[in-house]
C-alpha cells in the first residue's frame, strides 16, 4: 500500500522558516504605528487601509503556525514541528499582547491615550470594507465580555502555557497507547485508537465486545491522568466564563457561535424527546440480529457478515461521483483538493486518530488528514472532511477573517457530503443491501444527533460537578447514568462504559462543541429533503448558504433556505426524515 501524504510545501518549505518567521515579526512592529493613526474622525479609506493591512499580517501569521501544526498531526513526535511551533506560539503572544489595545479601541472600550470609538463612529467606520462588517460588529458586542488589557494579557499567557500544554499532553498520551484485543484466550495488539476502532462495527460480535472492552480498560488505566487534565480544563473554562460575565460554561461556545442559549436549549431538548426513534431502531436491530435486547457494543453492528471494502481509489470515485451528482461546485472543489496532494490518507504509528479539515486562508486549497482502512464508515469520512473543504472553497472570496463559517453551519457541507455518498450508494443496492444500508445510516444518525445530544448534556453536568469537587470514579458514574438516560431500555449498557468519556477529545479541546454536529446533521437533513423535492434549485439555495462563509449572521444565511431555527418545528423536521428511514427499514 502506498503512502498518501499531503503536500505541506504548498505552504512554505521547511527550510524557509526563518524568513518567513523574520517578515511575520517585522509587519508586527507596524501595529504600533497604525495605533497612532487610529481616531474615530478618520477617513474611511484610511481606515479601509488598516484592516486590509490587518488581514494581511493575520494571514501570514496563520499560514506560519499552520505547517507544524500539520506535521504535528501525522507525527506527534515530530521534534522539528514543536521547536517550529514554541517559536510561533512566542511570536503570536507578541502580537497578540501588540495588537490588544486595537482591539479594546475598536470594541468601545477605554484605553489609556485614546478617546473610544463612539457607536457613531463605529457604524461610519465598519462599512468600510462590508465583508469584515459583521465580525466587526460581533466583536463589538463582546466587548461585555472583554477585560481590561493587562487581565486580556495574563490570560493569553495562562492558555498558552496552561491549558495549551495540557492538551498537547493529552494528545500524547492517547496517541501512545496500545491497545489489547482479547478473543477465545488469545490476544491481538493494536498499535493505534483507529486500527482499533473498525472492530466496533465488525459482524462478529466476539470482535465488537473485545474492541470496547479494550479501548475501555486502556482508557480506564489511564483515568487519573486523563482526569487530572479534564478538571483543569473544566475549572479554567468555568473560572473565565465568570469572569467575563457569562451566564454559564455553555454560554461561553453560544455567544462565539453567534447562537442564542435559547435556541442551542431548545436543540438539546427536542433532541431528548425524540429520543424514542433511535430506541424503535435499536429494538428492531436487535430483532433482526436475534438477540433479545442490543448490548452497547453492538449499536453499530451491521444487519449483514458482508462487509464491503474499498481501496481509496473506489472511495475517491464514489465520493466523486455523488458530489457531482448533487453539484458541480460540489465536485470540481473536491477534485481540486485531491488534485492538489492536500490529503493525508492512512493511519501511522504516531499519527493522530480521527480525522479533520484545515481550512488556513482563502488562497491556500484546505488540507485533510484521514484515518483510512477501507470500511465503508470511512467512504464517508472522506465525503465529510471533503465536504467542509468544499464549504471553505466555496467561501474563498472573503477575506481570512470572515472565511469560516460559525459553528453550526460549518457542519452543513459536511453532513451534506455524507448524505450524497449514502443516496448514491444507495440507489444501486439490492433490498438486502438497502436494509442494510438504511441501518447504518440510522446508527451514524444516532452518533450524530442523539450521542453528541448527551455529550453536551453531560458536559452541562460535568462543568458544574467539577467546579463543586468531585472524584474520577463518580464522574464516571454521572456518564454511565447519562448512557441510560440516552438508551433507556433499549440497550444495556456494560458499565465498563463509564470511561468512555474519557476518549472524547471534544471535551478537551473544545467544550461545548459537539452541539454543532446535532445541529449540523439534522439542518442537513432538512436540506436535503427538500433537495430531493426541488432539485437544482435546491442544490442552488445550498451553495449560496455556503458562500457566506462567516461573513453574516447564522440566522440571516439560514433565511437564505427560509430556516428559523428558534422553532422547535423545524428541528422536528429532521427527525421525521429518520423515521422515515426507519419505516422503509421495516418494510425492506
Amino acid at each position: 500500500m502506498r503512502k498518501i501524504e499531503w503536500k505541506l510545501d504548498d505552504l512554505w518549505p521547511v527550510t524557509e522558516f526563518d524568513k518567513r518567521f523574520a517578515q511575520v515579526e517585522g509587519e508586527i512592529a507596524n501595529i504600533n504605528k497604525w495605533w497612532e493613526r487610529l481616531n474615530g474622525e478618520m477617513e474611511i479609506k484610511e481606515f479601509r487601509e488598516f484592516l486590509e493591512w490587518s488581514e494581511v499580517l493575520e494571514e501570514k501569521m496563520a499560514i506560519l503556525g499552520s505547517r507544524p501544526g500539520l506535521m504535528e498531526a501525522v507525527n506527534v513526535n515530530d521534534r522539528e514541528a514543536k521547536v517550529m511551533k514554541s517559536k510561533i506560539t512566542e511570536l503570536a503572544l507578541k502580537m497578540a499582547d501588540e495588537s490588544r489595545k486595537i482591539e479594546h479601541w475598536l470594541k468601545g472600550l477605554s484605553v489609556e491615550g485614546k478617546e473610544s470609538l463612539s457607536e457613531t463612529q463605529a457604524k461610519r467606520l465598519f462599512g468600510a470594507i462590508k465583508d469584515l462588517e459583521y465580525g466587526l460588529w460581533h466583536g463589538r458586542r463582546a466587548a461585555k465580555h472583554t477585560l481590561a488589557q493587562r487581565e486580556e494579557m495574563i490570560i493569553d499567557y495562562k492558555d498558552t502555557y496552561g491549558i495549551g500544554p495540557l492538551n498537547e499532553l493529552r494528545e500524547m498520551i492517547t496517541t501512545e497507547l496500545k491497545f489489547e484485543m482479547k478473543i477465545g484466550g488469545e490476544t491481538k495488539i493494536i498499535e493505534n485508537q483507529s486500527e482499533l476502532l473498525k472492530y466496533t462495527h465488525s459482524p462478529d460480535p466476539q470482535e465488537r465486545e473485545a474492541s470496547y472492552r479494550a479501548l475501555l480498560t486502556k482508557y480506564g488505566d489511564n483515568m487519573d491522568k486523563l482526569f487530572v487534565i479534564y478538571q483543569g480544563v473544566v475549572k479554567d473554562w468555568g473560572f473565565e466564563a465568570r469572569l467575563r460575565g457569562y451566564k454559564s460554561p455553555i454560554s461561553v461556545r453560544n455567544f462565539a457561535n453567534d447562537i442564542p442559549d435559547g435556541v442551542v436549549s431548545t436543540l438539546l431538548d427536542v433532541t431528548r424527546k425524540n429520543r424514542d426513534i433511535f430506541w424503535r431502531y435499536f429494538k428492531f436491530k436487535a430483532k433482526v440480529l436475534g438477540m433479545k435486547k442490543l448490548k452497547r457494543w453492538d449499536v453499530y453492528a451491521p444487519l449483514t457478515s458482508k462487509q464491503d471494502t474499498y481501496s481509496w481509489e473506489e472511495a475517491v470515485d464514489l465520493t466523486l461521483g455523488a458530489f457531482g451528482e448533487f453539484s458541480k461546485g460540489f465536485k470540481q472543489k473536491a477534485e481540486l483538493i485531491l488534485k492538489n496532494e492536500h490529503v493525508d490518507v492512512y493511519p501511522g504509528e504516531a499519527k493522530s486518530s480521527g480525522a479533520f479539515c484545515a481550512t488556513i486562508s482563502p488562497k491556500i486549497t484546505p488540507y485533510v488528514m484521514l484515518n483510512f482502512t477501507g470500511q465503508t464508515r470511512d467512504v464517508s469520512t472522506l465525503a465529510h472532511e471533503l465536504g467542509h473543504g468544499v464549504h471553505s472553497l466555496f467561501a474563498q472570496n472573503h477575506y481570512p477573517s470572515s472565511q469560516h463559517s460559525a459553528l453550526p453551519l460549518a457542519e452543513t457541507a459536511s453532513t451534506l457530503g455524507e448524505m450524497m455518498l449514502f443516496e448514491k450508494l444507495f440507489e444501486k443496492a439490492d433490498a438486502e443491501t438497502k436494509r442494510a444500508m438504511l441501518s447504518d445510516k440510522i446508527a451514524d444518525s444516532y452518533a450524530t444527533i442523539l450521542r453528541q445530544n448527551y455529550f453536551v448534556r453531560f458536559e452541562i453536568e460535568a462543568h458544574e460537578l467539577i467546579s463543586k469537587g468531585i472524584k474520577p470514579d463518580e464522574l464516571s458514574k454521572v456518564y454511565l447514568n447519562n448512557l441510560r438516560e440516552q438508551f433507556g431500555e433499549a440497550v444495556e449498557t456494560d458499565e465498563s462504559f463509564a470511561n468512555e468519556w474519557l476518549y472524547v477529545s471534544h471535551f478537551f479541546e473544545t467544550p461545548f462543541y459537539c452541539y454543532a454536529y446535532n445541529f449540523g446533521e439534522l439542518l442537513s437533513l432538512a436540506l436535503y429533503q427538500e433537495y430531493k423535492e426541488k432539485g437544482k434549485i435546491m442544490s442552488d439555495k445550498i451553495e449560496r448558504i455556503l458562500t457566506f462563509g462567516g461573513s453574516e449572521d447564522p440566522f440571516v444565511i439560514l433565511k437564505e433556505a427560509d430556516i428559523d431555527v428558534t422553532q422547535e418545528s423545524f428541528w422536528q423536521k429532521g427527525f421525521e426524515v429518520l423515521r422515515g428511514w426507519q419505516e422503509m427499514m421495516e418494510r425492506l
